[in-house]
């Protein structure tokens, strides 16, 4: 059972680190694996080796970690992982996610954030997430030095837009709500999108031409405009559809926007295909508490960002790991599979993603080095010459 999660583990590793030395795949190596057996990225804590001090250790991967870039090729294994799976109407949900640093200092390129769990700002990163049918796609530090926030998504959509071939659709909250950024998916990038719309957006109702704001319209579903930048002509050449829909009583309807067309899908489809945006939501939330995501403790961006992608690499594995665990009848697997149900009855807790990956945590072994001892044989002669003298 081991071997299988281990193999799962190192197969996965492959593609990432080929480009690597072998001092630098095997620091990959250990602190991926000290990911899933210590539950935390700091780097004193992933250390495994007892024939070496912990100190001497960190400072080896703090080291390695600083010379290479291996978000490019994670971001590859995640669209290998889902490129078969998208199809048309496949739901691609994108959001910003928050890591807070309150107490650090000095790591390069922090930038203020809104913390929603304290709900106040602190120092931070920004970090633009893509998640399809549950495996992380994206998970970008923002690099607020450089670009923007609506450069980087706007690169972001493009570039995985192009790789699936324009297939699926778009969704995101309403800090995107935008008429720049809604032509902008139509004219340039030419996705399918649904997109949340606040209160205070004004619209140009198609069939009458009458100048409103959002909250005045009453449940359904509307053809529509939107002004132009200065609000003094009216953009006729895209017509969105607005869906509004009270899916929960006693609370305000949801408002939606997608230039999907209005008899593509029924009201309630729409708010379902929205919906499932929160599934990159639960992604982000794995990330920082099951592998600590806001406990990386290095002063480098190069650090930080790697180790970002790291995560985002144990996230997939574990991901990939459990769906395979479903879908197979092997007899290893199954073996995996009774284990795991044996660890949920100890536990009292429930099969899901979050439990397998308490299961691999638990599973996996720590790394043995082996200790090679010095060979009994003379480097200046051969075995030949050695029996020869006795």
């Amino acid at each position: 059972m081991q071997q299988y999660l281990h193999d799962a583990l190192r197969n996965n590793l492959r593609p990432v680190i080929k480009y690597c030395t072998r001092p630098q795949q095997k620091a990959v190596s250990e602190v991926v694996r000290g990911l899933f057996t210590e539950a935390t990225p700091v780097l004193r804590h992933v250390a495994q080796d007892k024939t070496k001090t912990v100190k001497k250790q960190a400072e080896k991967y703090s080291y390695h970690l600083g010379n290479i870039d291996v978000t490019d090729e994670v971001d590859a294994l995640a669209l290998r992982k889902v490129k078969s799976q998208v199809r048309k109407h496949t739901v691609i949900a994108y959001d910003l996610c928050d890591i807070n640093k309150e107490f650090s200092k000095k790591i390069e390129k922090m930038t203020n954030v809104f913390d929603g769990s304290r709900r106040k700002i602190a120092p931070g990163f920004f970090l633009h997430g893509v998640g399809i049918n549950g495996i992380l796609l994206k998970f970008q530090v923002h690099d607020n030095e450089v670009h923007t926030l609506s450069q980087i998504r706007s690169k972001i959509v493009g570039n995985i837009s192009k790789e699936l071939k324009n297939k699926g659709i778009w969704v995101f909250d309403r800090g995107n709500d935008s008429k720049t950024w809604y032509r902008e998916l139509c004219q340039v990038h030419e996705a399918d999108f649904i997109a949340r719309v606040k209160e205070n957006r004004y619209v140009v109702l198609k069939e009458t031409g009458d100048y409103l704001l959002v909250k005045d319209l009453e449940p359904g579903m509307y053809e529509v405009h939107f002004m132009n930048y200065h609000n003094n002509k009216v953009h006729t050449d895209i017509t969105y559809t607005l869906i509004i829909n009270e899916h929960l009583e006693d609370k305000e309807p949801i408002r939606l926007i997608s230039n999907l067309g209005i008899d593509q899908f029924t009201s309630e489809e729409f708010v379902t295909m929205y919906l499932e945006r929160w599934g990159i939501e639960n992604v982000f939330k794995r990330a920082k508490q099951k592998f600590c995501l806001e406990k990386i403790r290095v002063l480098s961006f190069r650090k930080f960002k790697n180790l970002v992608s790291l995560i985002q690499l144990a996230t997939i594995i574990a991901t990939v790991t459990f769906v395979a665990i479903q879908k197979s009848t092997h007899a290893v697997i199954v073996a995996v599979v009774k284990l795991y149900k044996n660890f949920l009855w100890h536990r009292s807790l429930e099969q899901n993603l979050d439990s397998f990956i308490a299961f691999m945590q638990a599973s996996l072994p720590r790394l043995v080095h082996r200790i090679k001892l010095p060979s009994d044989q003379m480097s200046l002669f051969s075995r030949k010459c050695l029996n020869r003298v006795g």
